[in-house]
């Protein structure tokens, strides 16, 4: 197994040492140390290395996670499985991935009779999902070239069967829902009395704040108590955790970056922490386990003092089930998880013309192109938002929900579509296949390229010509969907291409062509209210 080490260099600077080690058991003296020098530092909590069980604990996770090592009726394998474990979080492996890879081992172990059976190990990798699999043949992969052993090469040539696992984007919810959930989360929180809604204070904050940066779950619950500043110049900032790895260490470093909001998100993150003075709770953290503790009919011992990520699940559950549901009774929208507004968020900056650097770096991605998996989902938000921005012009219905951003782009514009009368539209001037609202002195100058796109447009051919106009609307919103496809094209080339990405004008450019899609995106809109008022949208 490879082992990566930094050490310092001449104290200015860390190099990383690769080293292959095996497993030797008159070596045992290395595993014991570095199982010390794990412990002292606080990465593992057990009396010895001989102990049947271990704790590892995650600050980031807020979740102890418990390792146990029940395989002694193989012998050495047990004790060459605890010094494998050992040397993989010296070396940086996470709490979770330790506890995960030594799950994997033991279920291999154990159907394969201590690794003499290998045909039980192509059966188990075969009765997995594909990536499942794929991790197990790592993990074999890692373990084997640690601990050499008689059916090594034939145990590797079964891992190098397992096909590489293709990761499909996240598949996220329905963007109908997704908009009902947040209309029901801005009407909640401002309509509703304090004593219904004290409770669920986090999920209006995660909703507020994580829609528009693009933050992980574990991250967001680790924001502080002190994290708004008001500078002098009368902005407002928040400073936003970020979970940074230290290259090849078991240590996982928590930096701010500070995010400037506007005065709404300020004062009501203020109101709440106002709210836990009031309550006597006092932390360093902005969710603390004792807020969350109070709503509880039968509080358990928690060993971190902050919500953590199944607490949050949990209050998420929760809010579906009293207040979507029980307020509201929407009882069919498929749900929201903790990690989607993260995703949200990012197609949120890609659909408002953000360059990839910058995305990469308000994701906190490390690799440039990782956000591009986000980008296949650009296309069929882009569809959702105008047809759900279609309903609502016909229903005339305005939305006042979080300003910017894809989710709660400002619609407060479109309380349209007004069926006229004949009477009505005596009034009015007659155009292509309808009227125009247009106050006669200043029409046509007022005029925008496309009457079938205007606010002032109202559709209403001669009967003998309605089949014309219907088709009329039809090839402007196909038109309009072939533009918005080709701008949502050729952001995404420009976005994923490090050339044009480096041009001197790609940000000037892909903000450019993000004012086109939004456009297009409500010209669309219009459009198909229009189809929808004659029954004949498709």
């Amino acid at each position: 197994m490879e082992l990566k080490l930094s050490q310092d260099l001449f104290g200015n600077a860390n190099v990383t040492v690769v080293e292959q080690i095996y497993y030797d058991d008159t070596e045992k003296e290395r595993y014991l140390n570095t199982f010390s020098s794990l412990k002292e530092n606080g990465y593992i909590s057990a009396n010895s290395f001989n102990d049947h069980v271990w704790i590892m604990p995650c600050p980031i996770k807020a979740n102890d996670f418990r390792l146990v090592f029940n395989i002694e009726i193989f012998g050495v394998l047990n004790q060459a499985v605890k010094a494998f474990i050992i040397l993989r979080r010296s070396s940086g492996v996470s709490p979770h991935n330790c506890y995960d890879e030594l799950q994997l081992l033991k279920k291999t172990i154990r159907v394969s009779n201590g690794f003499k059976k290998t045909d039980r190990i192509k059966q188990t990798m075969l009765s997995m999902s594909a990536p499942r699999a794929y991790k197990l043949s790592n993990v074999l992969k890692n373990f084997i070239s640690f601990f050499p052993c008689e059916q090594g090469e034939e145990i590797l040539g079964i891992c190098n069967t397992a096909p590489f696992a293709i990761y499909g984007n996240r598949d996220l919810p329905h963007f109908h829902d997704v908009l009902i959930f947040n209309d029901i989360v801005n009407d909640f929180f401002q309509t509703k009395p304090i004593e219904l809604t004290l409770k669920f204070m986090p999920i209006m904050i995660w909703w507020l704040i994580t829609n528009i940066i693009p933050q992980r779950p574990t991250e967001f619950l680790l924001t502080n108590k002190d994290c708004l500043e008001h500078r002098p110049d009368g902005s407002m900032w928040l400073k936003v955790p970020r979970i940074k790895n230290e290259n090849d260490s078991p240590d996982r470093v928590i930096r701010y970056d500070s995010i400037q909001i506007d005065r709404k998100t300020y004062q009501i993150i203020s109101s709440y922490k106002l709210k836990l003075i009031e309550l006597g709770i006092e932390d360093d953290y902005l969710f603390p386990r004792d807020f969350y503790q109070l709503f509880r009919k039968r509080p358990r011992r928690q060993a971190f003092n902050r919500v953590t990520l199944y607490n949050f699940d949990l209050l998420l559950q929760e809010f579906y089930t009293e207040v979507v549901e029980g307020v509201y009774s929407e009882t069919s929208l498929e749900k929201i998880k903790p990690g989607d507004t993260r995703h949200f968020a990012i197609i949120n900056m890609f659909l408002q013309g953000f360059n990839m650097l910058s995305i990469a770096r308000m994701a906190g991605h490390d690799v440039i192109a990782t956000q591009e998996n986000y980008y296949s989902h650009a296309e069929h938000f882009s569809q959702s938002y105008v047809y759900i921005l279609a309903q609502h012009m016909l229903e005339r219905k305005i939305s006042d929900t979080i300003p910017e951003g894809f989710i709660g782009w400002r619609r407060d514009a479109y309380d349209r579509g007004k069926i006229y009368n004949d009477q009505d539209t005596l009034k009015m001037l007659k155009v292509e296949y309808g009227y125009c609202k247009e106050k006669s002195e200043i029409f046509p100058s007022s005029c925008v390229e496309a009457c079938r796109m205007c606010n002032n447009y109202v559709f209403k051919p001669v009967i003998e010509k309605y089949e014309q106009g219907i088709k009329w609307l039809q090839d402007y919103s196909t038109f309009l969907n072939q533009r918005m496809n080709e701008i949502l094209s050729i952001m995404k080339k420009q976005c994923s291409s490090s050339h044009l990405s480096g041009h001197p004008r790609s940000e000037e450019i892909l903000k450019a062509n993000s004012m086109n899609l939004v456009k297009y995106m409500n010209q669309k809109a219009m459009v198909d209210s229009k189809l929808m008022e004659e029954d004949r949208y498709d």
